[in-house]
């Protein structure tokens, strides 16, 4: 199992979370995060965002292992 946890309007882009904020996926070998990011309505494409995988920043092609948590938190912009 992998826990997607979005972060500020993210969460509008994932169907239901528990109480800990997360998104539970069934985990197959050889997942990356954007094929986890895919399971949900997230719109990877249109929207910039950081991910960390167990508190270390990561990329979309990396490889998840079961039982990691990704977090996705939107890049703010302003100045």
């Amino acid at each position: 199992m992998i826990k997607l946890k979005p972060l500020a309007a993210l969460k509008e882009s994932v169907p239901s979370l528990d109480s800990d904020g997360c998104f539970a996926i069934e985990f197959s070998p050889g997942m990356t995060i954007s094929d986890a990011l895919e399971k949900t309505d997230i719109p990877g494409s249109e929207i910039k965002f950081s991910l960390l995988v167990n508190n270390a920043s990561r990329k979309k092609e990396d490889t998840l292992r079961d039982g990691e948590i990704v977090v996705i938190m939107p890049l703010l912009a302003g100045g």
